[in-house]
C-alpha cells in the first residue's frame, strides 16, 4: 500500500505530466482572485460614482428650498424658515441610492449610512462679493442691457458740443461779473475824471474871465490887474480881501482837482486788475473745462450733425475776448490823468515849484508882500496863474475825453441792455424747480422705513452718501454754471471705458429693473404728492444716492434731472430764433439760459409723468427720445461706487422687503455623506488597497465605505 503511494506521488510530482496539472492550478487560482479583486474594484467604482451622483442632486435639491422674496430681486438664499435643508439632503441622497426591488440581480447594494449639512457662515447674504456675483450672474443673461445705446451711441458724441457750451457758460458767467465790475470802477474813475475838470472850470471865469468890475470889486484875475494902479493910491481893504477870496478859490477847486485826479488813478488800475482777471479767467477756464473732458478722444465725439452748433458756441466763446481791452488804454489812459495831476500839483515846495497848486498857495500866503508891488512887478505872478491854470484845465480836459472817447461801457444783457428778457425767464423758472425740491425736502412720511434702512446699511457694512452738486436756484448765471459742472462730471466718468464698464453697467441695470422708480405720476401734477416721494416708488433713487431722509433721494435725482435737460437744452437753445436773434454773447448767453430753463421744466413735467423728450431739440440733429430711467441710468454712472456701497444699499433694500432676517442667511453649503457596500470576496486585500492609497474608502465588518464632500451655492 504503502509502495502504490509512493509510486502514485511520484507520479503525479514528478512525471511532466503532473507538473503541468499544478502550474494549471496555481494560475487559476490566481485568475479567480484577481477576479474577485477586481469584481469588487469595480463594484466599489459603480458605488463611488452613484454616491457622487446621489449627493449632487441631493444638495440641489436641498437649495431648491430659497428665500422667495429675495429670489424675487434675482438673488438666492436658503430659506432657513421653510423644510429643513439637512432633512431635504438626507431624504434626496437616500431615495437616490435605494434601487426598486424587481426579480433582477443588484450588482451594488450601496447603503446610506450618515450625512451631515453645514451652510457656510462665512459666506451669507451679508458677504458683498457673493451678492455682486449673483447679480452679475442674474444681468448676463436676461438684462437688455441699454449701455452702447446710451453711451456710446448716445451721449459721447456730443461731448466735444458739450465741452464747447461749458466754456461758454462758465466764461460768460464769470466774464458777466467782471465785466459789471470793471465797468463799475471805470464809472467810477469817468466821474472822478469829471468832477477833476468840472472843479477847474468852475473857477474859470475867476481866472480868464473879461466881465468887468467896478474897484474895489473883482470878477476875475484879469480886474485885479486892471485895478491894481487904483488900489496903489486908496488902498482898499474889501479889494484885498476879494483878491484873497479869489485866490482861495483857485486854490480849492485845484486842490479837489487833485483828489479827483488822485481817485480816478485808483479806480483805473483797479479796472485795469479786473481786465485782466477777464483774459485770466478766459485762459484758466478753457484749461479746466477741457481738462475734464481730457479722457474722450476726438472719435467719440465725432457726430458732424453738432458741427454748426459747436462752431457758433465756439465763435460765441471767441467773440468774449473783445470784452478785454487793450492794455495800451489804461497805460495811455494813466498817462493822461497823471500828466493832468502834474499839471496842477508836482508835490514840489511852494516857493519853487512851477505848478498850479503850490503856485496859488505860495501867492497867498505871500499876498501882502505882493501887494506892495508895483504895477510891473504885480502882474506876472497873476499871469502866471492863469498860464499854469489853463495847462491844468487843458491836460484835465484832455485825460477826460481820451478816457471818454475810448471807453464804451460793455453790454451784457442786464438792465436794459440788449436782451433782458432771458434773465426774467430763467428766474421765473427756477422758482418752479425750487418749489419741487423744497416739496421733497418738507415730506416726512416715510421716517420709519429710512430709519430701518439706515440700521441694515450699517449692519451690512455701512455706505457713504452720493451728492448730486450744487445747482443754485436764486442766481440763473451760477444755475447754468451748476449744471454744466454736474453734466460735466457725467462725460468725465464715461471717458474711461475700462472693462470694469461692462460689470458697473450690468450693476446699474440690475437696479433699474429689479427694484422701482415710478416714472408716471408726474413731479407736477397736484394729486401726486406725498405718492411721488415714498419710498416704495423710490428704491432705485435711494440706492443711488443714500439718504436715509424721506424725499431727498428724489429731489437730488430732479436736481441732476434738472441739470442735464439743461445742458442739452442750452445747446439746442442756438436754433431757437429768439436766442439767434441777440447778437452779443453775453446778452445772448442770458437769452440762452432763459430758453434752456423753460424748456427744462416742461422736460421734468413730461419724464415725470411717463413721457419722452428728445435728447436734443434741434432740427436737423440725429437725435433720439429719452425717459426719466433714461436719465437714472445716466446718474447710475456719473456716481461712483468704489467700494461697491452700492451693494450694501441693494441688500439693505432686500431685507427690509423682506418678513425674514437675511443678514446671516447662507448662499453657500458643504454637504458631507457616508455609504457603505458588502464586499464579496476578499475583504483584506481590498483594505490592503486602501492603506496604500489606491481606494480612498475603509473596510469596516466586511463592508466598504465610502465618504463623500459636495460644496454648492446659487
Amino acid at each position: 500500500m504503502k509502495k502504490r503511494f509512493k509510486t502514485a506521488f511520484r507520479h503525479f510530482i514528478v512525471n511532466e505530466n503532473g507538473a503541468v496539472s499544478i502550474y494549471v492550478i496555481i494560475v487559476t487560482l490566481l485568475l479567480f482572485l484577481f477576479n474577485a479583486v477586481l469584481i469588487d474594484f469595480v463594484r466599489i467604482m459603480v458605488a463611488e460614482n452613484q454616491v457622487e451622483q446621489a449627493s449632487k442632486s441631493a444638495i440641489r435639491s436641498a437649495f431648491s428650498s430659497y428665500n422667495k422674496d429675495v429670489q424675487n430681486k434675482g438673488l438666492f438664499i436658503i430659506n432657513e424658515n421653510a423644510e429643513d435643508p439637512g432633512e431635504i439632503f438626507e431624504k434626496v441622497f437616500e431615495n437616490n441610492l435605494q434601487v426598486e426591488e424587481g426579480s433582477y440581480f443588484r450588482f451594488v447594494d450601496t447603503k446610506m449610512e450618515s450625512t451631515s449639512f453645514a451652510p457656510d457662515s462665512g459666506r451669507t447674504f451679508s458677504n458683498k462679493e457673493i451678492v455682486k456675483h449673483q447679480i452679475l450672474e442674474d444681468m448676463k443673461y436676461t438684462a437688455p442691457i441699454e449701455f452702447g445705446k446710451v453711451i456710446l451711441d448716445g451721449i459721447l458724441p456730443y461731448s466735444c458740443t458739450m465741452l464747447e457750451a461749458e466754456i461758454y457758460v462758465d466764461i460768460s458767467k464769470d466774464v458777466n461779473d467782471l465785466v459789471k465790475d470793471r465797468d463799475a470802477e471805470m464809472e467810477k474813475a469817468i466821474n472822478h475824471m469829471k468832477n477833476a475838470y468840472n472843479q477847474l472850470d468852475s473857477v474859470d471865469n475867476k481866472v480868464n474871465g473879461t466881465n468887468a468890475s467896478t474897484y474895489p470889486n473883482l470878477n476875475n484875475l484879469g480886474n485885479a490887474i486892471d485895478h491894481f494902479p487904483t488900489y496903489i493910491e486908496d488902498e482898499d481893504s474889501e479889494f484885498e480881501d476879494d483878491l484873497r477870496n479869489l485866490l482861495k478859490d483857485i486854490r480849492d477847486n485845484a486842490n479837489t482837482n487833485k483828489t479827483e485826479l488822485e481817485a480816478a488813478i485808483v479806480d483805473l488800475n483797479n479796472a485795469k486788475e479786473i481786465n485782466e482777471a477777464i483774459q485770466k479767467k478766459i485762459d484758466d477756464t478753457r484749461e479746466e473745462v477741457e481738462g475734464k473732458y481730457g479722457d474722450l478722444s476726438d472719435s467719440q465725439c465725432s457726430d458732424s450733425s453738432m458741427s454748426d452748433v459747436q462752431n457758433e458756441i465756439s465763435e460765441l466763446t471767441d467773440m468774449i475776448n473783445d470784452y478785454v481791452l487793450d492794455s495800451s488804454f489804461f497805460t495811455t489812459a494813466r498817462s493822461n490823468i497823471e500828466e493832468a495831476l502834474d499839471s496842477v500839483d508836482d508835490g514840489g515846495q511852494p516857493g519853487a515849484s512851477t505848478r498850479l497848486l503850490p503856485y496859488v498857495k505860495y501867492q497867498i500866503e505871500t499876498l501882502s508882500e505882493i501887494l506892495e508891488f508895483d504895477l510891473t512887478a504885480f502882474r506876472p505872478p497873476f499871469n502866471n496863474i492863469i498860464s499854469k491854470f489853463n495847462t491844468a484845465l487843458n491836460d484835465t480836459d484832455e485825460a477826460r475825453k481820451y478816457i471818454d472817447n475810448n471807453y464804451e461801457e460793455t453790454d451784457t444783457g442786464v438792465d436794459g441792455g440788449e436782451d433782458n428778457s432771458g434773465l426774467s425767464d430763467a428766474l421765473r423758472e427756477l422758482e418752479k424747480i425750487k418749489d419741487i425740491f423744497q416739496k421733497g425736502i418738507a415730506f416726512t412720511q416715510d421716517f420709519p422705513v429710512y430709519t430701518e434702512l439706515e440700521s441694515l446699511v450699517q449692519t451690512y457694512g455701512n455706505a457713504s452718501l452720493n451728492n448730486p452738486g450744487n445747482l443754485d436756484l436764486e442766481d440763473p448765471e451760477d444755475s447754468a454754471s451748476d449744471a454744466f459742472d454736474i453734466v460735466s462730471n457725467l462725460f468725465k466718468s464715461l471717458g474711461d471705458l475700462s472693462t470694469e464698464i461692462r460689470n458697473k453697467a450690468y450693476i446699474n441695470e440690475y437696479i433699474l429693473t429689479r427694484f422701482e422708480a415710478d416714472d408716471s405720476l408726474g413731479i407736477m401734477e397736484p394729486g401726486s404728492y406725498p405718492e411721488n416721494f415714498l419710498f416704495i416708488n423710490r428704491e432705485v433713487e435711494y440706492i443711488l444716492y443714500g439718504h436715509h431722509a424721506p424725499g431727498i433721494n428724489y429731489a437730488n435725482a430732479l436736481l441732476e434731472l434738472s441739470a442735464t435737460r439743461f445742458a442739452f437744452n442750452f445747446i439746442s437753445s442756438f436754433s431757437q430764433p429768439q436766442v439767434q436773434a441777440v447778437v452779443l454773447p453775453l446778452p445772448k448767453f442770458l437769452a440762452a439760459v432763459g430758453w434752456s430753463f423753460t424748456e427744462t421744466v416742461n422736460d421734468i413735467t413730461k419724464l415725470t409723468k411717463g413721457e419722452e423728450v428728445p435728447l436734443l431739440k434741434i432740427r436737423g440733429v440725429r437725435s433720439f427720445s429719452t425717459d426719466y430711467k433714461f436719465y437714472l441710468r445716466l446718474f447710475l454712472f456719473l456716481h461712483p461706487d468704489p467700494d461697491d456701497e452700492r451693494i450694501t444699499r441693494i441688500q439693505s433694500v432686500i431685507d427690509q422687503k423682506s418678513s425674514d432676517d437675511l443678514e446671516n442667511a447662507p448662499i453657500y453649503a458643504t454637504a458631507n455623506a457616508e455609504a457603505s457596500i458588502d464586499l464579496w470576496f476578499l475583504p483584506g486585500i481590498i483594505d490592503m488597497l486602501g492603506s496604500t492609497n489606491i481606494l480612498e474608502g475603509q473596510v469596516r465588518n466586511g463592508r466598504y465605505y465610502i465618504d463623500t464632500e459636495t460644496n454648492y451655492s446659487y
